[in-house]
């Protein structure tokens, strides 16, 4: 296996009727499976074509390492871009990164050479179909619900409402993208958590996670239930005795945020 002096196999830029060709290519797919096909066929065609090379010749026993070819950063970054838009289309963009990794060659910086001028194409739905179930509505109104009572009993300025409130309407908002799809069902999946089911077959939940009642006083490991009695935060773990201090008041409302998680 012969490289040049940067340690690559091939580097160097792809011309214009090759960059003309994986846009071709990009366009034609018909789905996700046939767009890194195509793609993979069209990359690396002509860089192992430089080598007197050709796909057929990869075999198990002599595997293609697409970290040993190099592009310029501004093809790459442009064919990876035409990749994803086109990916929109059947909302598997987002799911495409570490397909990629192993799809693309490597990169390297060339100023001297531009980046291709492609039209952007929006390639999502029309529209997005989302169903709620009666029993996430539910959720989303408690949830709401949740952050009026931590707005009245913390303060509308004080950074547990507003950590809430963020993290809450953030991935709200995402329940309504379209980067996994234009089908999504959004069911229960807690009294604060909702769980959504996506046309690109990815699922994800939105969870809430709630800050649990200890003790700040040094040393004490000690948690405090909402009916104000005191047990270990672990086994074995010491508790002074003392007046606790409770990290937020009995029969206040249970600070917390939400994430997802897929």
């Amino acid at each position: 296996m012969s490289t040049d002096s940067t340690g690559y196999r091939v580097r160097r830029a792809l011309s214009a009727d090759e960059l003309a060709h994986i846009h071709a290519e990009i366009t034609a797919a018909r789905n996700t499976t046939d767009l890194l096909m195509r793609v993979f066929r069209a990359v690396f065609t002509p860089l192992l074509a430089d080598l007197g090379a050709t796909l057929d010749d990869i075999s198990e026993d002599n595997k293609l390492r697409t970290g040993q070819y190099a592009v310029p950063t501004s093809q790459w970054q442009a064919i990876v871009t035409a990749i994803t838009d086109r990916a929109a289309a059947w909302g598997t963009a987002a799911l495409l990164t570490f397909d990629l990794i192993e799809l693309m060659p490597a990169s390297y910086d060339d100023p001297e050479t531009p980046a291709p001028v492609w039209q952007r194409v929006d390639r999502r739905p029309h529209t997005l179909q989302l169903a709620v179930s009666r029993e996430a509505i539910d959720v989303i109104g408690a949830c709401e619900a949740r952050l009026q009572a931590l707005a009245e009993h913390y303060g509308r300025e004080g950074r547990i409402y507003l950590d809430a409130l963020h993290s809450w309407h953030h991935h709200a908002v995402g329940l309504f993208s379209m980067a996994f799809g234009a089908d999504t069902r959004i069911t229960r999946d807690g009294d604060l958590s909702l769980f959504a089911s996506t046309g690109s077959g990815f699922v994800y939940a939105v969870i809430f996670h709630g800050q649990r009642r200890h003790c700040t006083a040094d040393g004490c490991h000690t948690m405090i239930g909402d009916d104000g009695i005191a047990y270990p935060s672990h086994r074995d773990a010491p508790v002074l005795d003392h007046d606790h201090t409770p990290s937020y008041p009995v029969g206040w409302p249970q600070p917390g945020t939400w994430s997802s998680h897929s």
